[in-house]
């Protein structure tokens, strides 16, 4: 029975290492006001792009709409990954 759970444990290990290296390759493009912003699946912004006629006073709300708007987009596809991983079940962090 235990060699059993550790065949299991492994083959969740090896799944989650595989989802890792997807999200790592992931990339997640959202957009507010015209700015864009694009990330990866590791959370980190790899580009950020500014129309060149947007109004100074607006993009600072426009890049921080944006990006968390990406990021949402990442962490909701890393929990569906995830899920699909762990048979539904929640794991804390996740």
């Amino acid at each position: 029975m235990v060699f059993g759970n550790l065949g299991k444990m492994a083959e969740m290990v090896k799944q989650a290492n595989e989802i890792k290296k997807e999200m790592q390759r992931a990339r997640y493009d959202g957009e507010s006001g015209g700015v864009k912003v694009v990330v990866n699946g590791e959370m980190e912004i790899l580009e950020i792009k500014v129309p060149s006629d947007l109004a100074p006073n607006k993009i600072e709300q426009a890049v921080k709409e944006a990006v968390n708007k990406t990021m949402r987009t990442a962490k909701q596809d890393m929990a569906k990954k995830m899920s699909k991983m762990t048979g539904g079940l929640s794991l804390p962090g996740m």
